[in-house]
């Protein structure tokens, strides 16, 4: 992918996920180095939105951290098609999206990335941490070490 390219570089894998008793929303996302060790989880619960939105604020919320931890080319994997064509034509056409806007200006400013779509039944490792936020409070959790709880979820 980026093996013999010069710079800090990490995969971004970010998901949305809908409560469909409360119709609540959250994202959670896992940011991998190059060989597949933890670097970072994160996740927050959203309240009452589309999931396409979830999805699309999982990616701009890790873009954010991996901006603020000066990795220079990133791989942003997602399952969702919509969004990563939504971001990828951003680039292209006018967006009516604040979050794609915001994730095109991250990514102009990170400097090189590539988009991955990951089959739904390939990637449920963003998934289940997305679902743990619904009994969170809104704030973004950061999660540096990998809690017990979560292992089994990997």
């Amino acid at each position: 992918m980026f093996a013999n390219e010069e710079g800090y570089w990490i995969y971004l894998n970010s998901d949305g996920a809908v409560k469909l008793d409360s119709e609540m929303t959250a994202f959670g996302g896992v940011l991998r180095d190059r060989h597949g060790g933890w670097i970072l989880g994160f996740n927050k619960s959203l309240g009452h939105y589309l999931v396409f939105n979830a999805k699309v604020w999982g990616v701009l919320d890790g873009l954010m951290i991996i901006q603020s931890r000066n990795y220079d080319v990133v791989v942003i994997r997602s399952d969702s098609q919509e969004a990563l064509k939504a971001i990828d034509d951003s680039f292209s056409k006018n967006s009516s999206s604040v979050l794609v806007k915001r994730i095109q200006q991250l990514l102009m400013n990170i400097g090189r990335w590539k988009f991955e779509h990951i089959p739904r039944e390939e990637y449920v490792e963003a998934d289940r941490i997305a679902k743990l936020a619904f009994d969170k409070n809104e704030r973004l959790r950061l999660v540096e070490d990998i809690p017990l709880d979560w292992i089994k979820l990997m």
